[in-house]
């Protein structure tokens, strides 16, 4: 019987030794909910591949909304679940929107995923020959706020686009929504970047190799990289970052999805939200009820979906800190 989670570190790092050794992926494969076809759709010119986790084995309704934005654009999704079991429920939700679901033992978070729905792909005997854009994204984010064909429209004159560039570490796109136009470059890229891949254990290796040196071997490779909004657009937009209190721990460097992600919503229509602002208002000095006004009033985004999902984690939404006025120094 196939040990559907790996629960200590020593496993989790004999099962990234025995990865590296004999190039096993499939073997972390543990439930199958649809199985690709054996060709894509030859009219949906985007592949999509997906990564979910829940600690419950449920495909919320918020990813569900997600999904379906997604395949409006005309995309073919591979949905792969860092959860090993999914309920049948949840799964039946989703099985419109994808071309193939399935569940995995979790290693190396979302680039375990997605590195699976690779391999799958590869065993398929699908290729990115048969696409124009290849997409990986994540369930780390409400959304999308507004219409995603808006960011969609303006990922054009690059190679790699992402929904945000932060500047911590090294300037980077966030991998929770990642864009490649797919020509000889970038598919020459994404099959070197995918075929050698190695799983990690620890979750810092896992951003500095993967996370952060997504973007880095991009680079280097070539590609040209173009975000929906930059690190310098954040900058100019909202001052001098050095003197917010929270620049001395992280040398100026920051993440805009956490500390500005309210005026990334009011000024420039930025598409999402990330999950732990609201289920970690706490952390991240958050007023929920300034963040139920902004989805609620100024995007089309159906905020129920947000206040039933950290309720089904058990996280109260009755913070009523007072949100920081523009100008304020404060972290948020």
């Amino acid at each position: 019987m196939v040990v559907k989670t790996l629960r200590t570190e020593s496993e989790r790092t004999l099962a990234a030794v025995r990865h590296r050794m004999y190039r096993n992926t499939l073997d972390f494969l543990c439930e199958t909910h649809l199985e690709l076809p054996p060709h894509p759709p030859p009219y949906c010119r985007t592949l999509v591949l997906f990564a979910h986790f829940d600690p419950q084995g449920i495909v919320d309704p918020y990813v569900a909304y997600y999904l379906n934005a997604l395949h409006g654009l005309g995309a073919t999704i591979v949905f792969v679940s860092g959860s090993p079991t999914l309920t049948p429920e949840s799964v039946a939700g989703i099985r419109a929107f994808c071309a193939g679901i399935y569940t995995r033992r979790t290693l190396s978070l979302d680039f375990g995923s997605w590195h699976l729905a690779w391999c799958i792909l590869r065993q398929r005997g699908w290729s990115l020959d048969h696409f124009d854009r290849f997409v990986i994204a994540n369930d780390s984010v409400f959304g999308p706020l507004f219409p995603i064909e808006e960011m969609w429209s303006s990922f054009h004159d690059a190679d790699m686009y992402g929904a945000i560039e932060n500047s911590q570490m090294v300037p980077h796109l966030q991998s929770f929504f990642l864009t490649w136009d797919l020509n000889a470059r970038s598919r020459q890229f994404l099959n070197e970047f995918w075929d050698g891949f190695q799983y990690v254990v620890h979750k810092n290796t896992l951003i500095w190799r993967y996370e952060v040196g997504l973007s880095r071997r991009a680079r280097q490779a070539g590609l040209r990289i173009k975000p929906f909004v930059s690190a310098d657009t954040i900058r100019t937009a909202y001052g001098n970052l050095s003197a917010h209190p929270w620049a001395g721990t992280c040398s100026g460097r920051y993440n805009g999805t956490l500390f500005f992600w309210d005026e990334l919503i009011e000024d420039f229509r930025f598409p999402f939200l990330k999950t732990a602002l609201a289920r970690q208002a706490d952390r991240w000095r958050v007023s929920i009820p300034h963040m139920r006004d902004v989805i609620e009033q100024g995007t089309s985004y159906p905020y129920r979906l947000i206040e039933s999902n950290v309720e089904r984690f058990g996280i109260s939404q009755s913070a009523s800190r007072e949100r920081p006025v523009r100008g304020d120094q404060r972290p948020r």
